[in-house]
């Protein structure tokens, strides 16, 4: 019974994932075109210059294409059942762009001091659980994925 109960769950888990891929591919190239369309924009009013906003827009939307792909990129591992260290990294390099995207697009006049020390505590963490993985990696006291 606890055998078919499992198998039961492995399908579900992986046809959810599926569903998720397909959606996330959809972010992507919504994303993609947004990006795409943007930096057309800008090439076309490049002559009268460019404004810090405006680069602001056009990094979002090429870090949100990054990000869309990396979360894609998980969910791919989770539908070909590859766990382990690959997902993890996955996971935190997605937390390192969501963070660095906050960092271009905010607004530093209007922020406190607090929220950039936590944003930059996140970056320090996840930075350092990352290089962490990559010393184990190296280091070659874990199995590879």
């Amino acid at each position: 019974m606890n055998d078919f109960v499992s198998a039961a769950y492995d399908r579900f888990a992986i046809f959810i994932a599926l569903l998720l891929l397909m959606g996330t591919a959809v972010v992507i190239v919504i994303a993609t075109f947004s990006f795409l369309l943007l930096t057309w924009e800008v090439l076309l009013g490049a002559m009268g210059g460019t404004s810090y906003a405006t680069l602001q827009r056009v990094f979002d939307a090429l870090l949100g294409a990054i990000i869309a792909l990396e979360l894609a990129h998980s969910v791919k591992l989770m539908v070909t059942g590859q766990r382990g260290f690959g997902q993890v990294r996955i996971v935190l390099v997605i937390g390192i762009l969501a963070v660095v995207r906050k960092l271009i697009v905010i607004e530093l006049e209007a922020v406190s001091g607090f929220l950039l020390l936590g944003l930059a505590a996140a970056i320090i963490a996840l930075g350092g659980i990352y290089g962490y993985l990559l010393w184990l990696d190296r280091d070659g006291t874990v199995e590879r994925d």
